[in-house]
Parts: structure tokens; sequence; C-alpha cells
């Protein structure tokens, strides 16, 4: 029995045509193969690795300790860094505040590291620690020195401290006060108001509002006036202190009884 032709010349076409497909398939993925290979090692070559790490701001933190378990040093492939991943490691350390982490593309690697900076010792429910101007306690020893300021609120828990607005008027009012009168400065919290030990003086600065201004007024006022021995200064309003002296308190108690 013959066979026509025609179908076998069909029949040629059609395997010829296949195998161009095949040959055309084959050299696309062996091309697609060559640029990945290519793309890979490019990526981690010499010329898309670390050369130069610049770090700023890192004192207290472990922040450098951070870096290296993410792979920011010299020869690191700059694809195996992910800048979001090394930000969160160095924020879960107390003493950073903030950090930046910016691949300069295509060696280089800058990271911006703001720390807090411990502001006052503060007495809580758990204890003494030292801490920053936004609460957040820092790495300290269990007992404080007398370098600091200090702030009592014993029934203040550790969780709630950080969002407590009386704690945090406290702190702005030490920061802002002059470093000079920081030795013996104690803040305490009573009925809702906050009262301070300044110098030997009773300073009563009444709620947590303007707490940089009241700081800065008394600053002010001891350095224009010589407040008489056993008064109190009064900082309800910084702009308007007051001093209410010896003699006036007891006066007061004499006419309440």
């Amino acid at each position: 029995m013959s066979i026509d032709p025609r179908l076998m010349e069909r029949r040629k076409t059609v395997a010829e045509d296949n195998a161009k497909r095949s040959v055309s398939r084959l050299l696309k993925f062996l091309v697609f193969v060559m640029i990945v290979g290519a793309g890979a090692w490019l990526a981690f070559s010499p010329w898309l690795s670390v050369s130069q790490v610049t770090a700023s701001g890192i004192q207290a933190s472990g922040s450098n300790a951070v870096l290296v378990d993410h792979g920011v040093t010299a020869g690191t492939p700059m694809v195996l860094i992910s800048a979001s991943a090394t930000e969160r490691a160095l924020l879960r350390d107390p003493w950073v505040a903030e950090a930046d982490v910016r691949l300069d593309w295509p060696n280089q690697v800058t990271v911006e590291v703001l720390e807090r900076v411990p502001v006052a010792w503060v007495l809580t429910e758990s204890g003494w620690s030292r801490r920053a101007l936004d609460g957040v306690a820092l790495p300290s020893q269990p007992e404080p020195d007398d370098e600091m300021a200090r702030i009592e609120m014993p029934a203040l828990s550790d969780d709630a401290a950080p969002d407590t607005a009386q704690l945090l008027g406290a702190l702005e009012f030490v920061d802002r006060l002059d470093p000079q009168l920081h030795a013996g400065t104690t803040v305490t919290l009573s009925d809702g108001e906050l009262w301070a030990t300044v110098s030997g003086f009773q300073v009563r600065l009444g709620r947590p509002v303007d707490m940089g201004e009241k700081a800065l007024s008394l600053a002010a006022l001891f350095q224009q006036q010589n407040v008489p021995e056993g008064s109190t200064v009064v900082l309800i309003a910084p702009t308007n202190p007051a001093v209410s002296t010896p003699s006036e308190s007891d006066d007061a108690e004499n006419d309440d009884s």
C-alpha cells in the first residue's frame, strides 16, 4: 500500500516545524539560564557587595552587634540585607528611639540611630530605673545614684509608665531644669498634683502642663530673687510664679484657726 506523496510531505513539514520549535524553546531556556546566572553572579559579586557601612549615633546601645547579626558588614551582598528587618531589630533595644537603615546602591549602607538619654531615676511599683524623656526604662543598676533627679511614683506600673501624663510631665520638668539643680531634686505626685523638692524648697507644679516653662521659670526665680528659707514656690502658672514665705503660711494657718 503506497502513501500519498502529499501526505508524506505534510508529515515532513510538521516534523520539521516541531523540531524548530523545540530548538527555539531550548535556545530561549538556555538564554534565560544564562541571564539568571549572570544576574546572580552580578548580585553576589564584589561590585554589588557592601564596601562601606556608615553608622552614626551609636553610643550606649548594642546596635553594632545587631548590624553584624543582620549582615550589615563589609563584604555582604546588598541583596541579602533587609533594611526594614534591621530597623525593627535595632528598635527592640530600649536605648534606641529611632533607627534608619538605607541601602545606597551599589555598595554602601548608611545607618542612623537616635538613642534615648536617661533623664531621671524613676520609682515605680517594680522599683528604681533610669527613664528617658518618653518614659521608657533604660538598663540601669537597681538603686539610684546622686547624679540625677528622682521621680517617685511607687503606685505606677511599668507598663503604664510611658503613657502616664504625670510621669511624662515630671520627666519634662527635670529635663528642662537647670542641670545645677538636678542633685537633690525629687518630684512626687500628691492628690493629682505634681510637687517637687528643688534646692531644699517645696515647689508646687500642679497639673502636668507647660512643664518645660515651669522649669525655666523656677530657675529664673532662683537667679533673680533671694527666696527665703522654708518658702514654698507655686508654679501653677509659669508666667506668674508665686512664693509663699513661712510667715505667710503661719498667718494662713492662724486665720484658719
